[in-house]
């Protein structure tokens, strides 16, 4: 008789949704043996070896949650003591750091707006932002904003002044960056790649122009070509994140890959929620056997 694999399943007890038991029923389904994890208990270095010693693999599912940072440190502790992590700890920085994202792209040659580091001091840049400010629009963000909660569009100086000071006041600990505005007509995208393949492809349509969570959109699956269906699994496979979401922006015949999110939602699409979930569930099931 085969022996029963086992995985450990990172997660918050307060935040479970439907997704979340619906991934554990499908794993249960493969016959895997279920190492529970709450990231809100605090565990002993030698009881979570203990706990976690037959895991083959250990799946963050908590990463968008509002008490991230918990998990993150379990994901770490768990790295330290030779897990393998889905998503590692260290593709966190590309997924939540919106500076190191920027950069990461730069690197790799992916399409993304061009970002500047906005130092909380701005005094001594004053000129140099200016200068900006006549090329183009731009977008403030802290670099940590979630939902879009600490992003303002500027236009000039003083607009610009304005609106960091009320992002700054809204998280004086966080860095800022500006990006470059570059109008998406209202319209963004998701992309949903499972082991760093494209499982989705989604175009939002919203009344604002920042495409955040909690503001009313409509959602319908489109095809891609193979172009941009490259540029996707590309950007998953240079970022690390093998269980990803995408958010693109496309103006003038170009697309631009905004952000990275290691816990994408998977219910834009109701009647295709099912399957993705499905997939993600098959993939933890091959790593384990590997």
């Amino acid at each position: 008789m085969a022996k029963k694999l086992s995985i450990g399943i990172i997660y918050y007890k307060t935040y479970r949704d439907y997704e979340d038991r619906l991934l554990l029923k499908y794993l249960r389904r493969k016959n895997l043996n279920i190492v529970y994890l709450p990231a809100e208990e605090q565990l002993d270095v030698n009881e979570l070896k203990e706990k976690t010693k037959k895991c083959k693999l250990i799946y963050n599912d908590t990463t968008c949650q509002p008490i991230l940072f918990e998990s993150l440190e379990l994901s770490k502790t768990l790295e330290e003591l030779g897990k393998k992590v889905i998503n590692s700890s260290h593709s966190f920085f590309y997924q939540e750091d919106k500076w190191m994202f920027y950069l990461k792209c730069l690197e790799h040659k992916i399409p993304t707006p061009r970002t500047y580091f906005i130092p909380k001091e701005t005094r001594y840049y004053s000129k140099v932002i200016k200068e900006i400010l006549k090329k183009h629009k731009l977008v403030l963000k802290d670099v940590f904003s979630d939902n879009a909660t600490a992003v303002e569009r500027v236009s000039n100086y003083q607009m610009f002044t304005a609106r960091l000071k009320k992002i700054l006041k809204k998280n004086p600990g966080a860095p800022v960056i500006a990006q470059e505005f570059i109008p998406n007509f209202k319209r963004s995208y998701r992309a949903t790649l499972i082991n760093h393949k494209l499982e989705q492809f989604v175009v939002k349509i919203s009344k604002n122009w920042k495409q955040a969570g909690g503001i009313k959109e409509h959602f319908r699956t489109i095809k891609v070509n193979e172009k941009l269906k490259s540029l996707c699994e590309r950007t998953s496979k240079a970022l690390g994140l093998q269980i990803c979401g995408l958010d693109l922006i496309f103006n003038n015949g170009k697309w631009y890959v905004i952000e990275i999110n290691s816990c994408p939602g998977l219910n834009f699409i109701n009647d295709d929620e099912k399957r993705l979930v499905s997939k993600i569930a098959n993939f933890l099931y091959l790593e384990c056997k590997k």
